[in-house]
């Protein structure tokens, strides 16, 4: 990983940084935050202006992740036949995506972007099973906000030591998958207790006099 930040270093270019991201949002298996990372880099040295590339970096995540968005729409379940899909999207995985997202919504698509290699799979199948684009972009965009700036800091504070700049971002992944835990685990109880709340609210069966 260290190898891949120091090549893009390397070329300093903002088109390599936008056509990896658009890449990585189609399937292929590069890491974002490896991106994100030698864009800060590269900010911090001088090489590119650093509003500049945070507007790049996230038009090329947001790109990429709607060409597939598009892609899986218009071809449907088809997609489930790529190699890429298949490798991670089993039958009973894909079921129970499906059940998250008749349960969760949108909210699919906030978790699935912090998790490298289920993210575009998850994406199409938000696609084929009706979330629709804007919830879909709103929740991408969201998600997007959070991981953006965290990994963007670690390139940019520890640009003399890249070691510890991925060091830091795989221990910041897992505080995010932590974090988006504690948020179901707090949605399934609130979920639980609205429930146990109407189901006690309801009437009653009304008895019938007696005869």
């Amino acid at each position: 990983m260290q190898q891949a930040v120091e090549f893009f270093v390397a070329q300093g270019s903002y088109g390599l940084l936008f056509l990896a991201l658009i890449a990585a949002g189609m399937g292929l298996p590069l890491p974002e935050d490896i991106v994100f990372i030698a864009g800060a880099v590269l900010s911090q040295r001088g090489v590119t202006d650093l509003t500049t590339t945070v507007i790049v970096l996230a038009i090329g995540v947001l790109l990429g992740d709607s060409i597939l968005y598009f892609l899986a729409r218009r071809l449907g379940p088809t997609i489930y036949g790529w190699r890429f899909v298949k490798r991670v999207m089993s039958p009973e995985r894909r079921a129970w995506v499906e059940g998250m997202i008749r349960r969760y919504g949108g909210f699919v698509v906030f978790c699935a972007r912090h998790v490298a290699g289920f993210r575009g799979p998850t994406f199409a199948v938000c696609a084929i099973h009706g979330i629709s684009y804007p919830v879909f972009l709103f929740f991408d965009a969201l998600a997007l906000a959070v991981s953006l700036p965290l990994f963007m800091a670690l390139g940019w504070f520890f640009a003399n030591s890249l070691e510890e700049a991925l060091a830091g971002a795989a221990s910041a992944e897992q505080w995010i998958m932590l974090g988006i835990g504690g948020v179901l685990v707090l949605v399934a109880i609130a979920h639980a207790i609205r429930t146990l709340l109407r189901r006690s609210s309801a009437p009653g069966p009304i008895e019938r006099p007696p005869d």
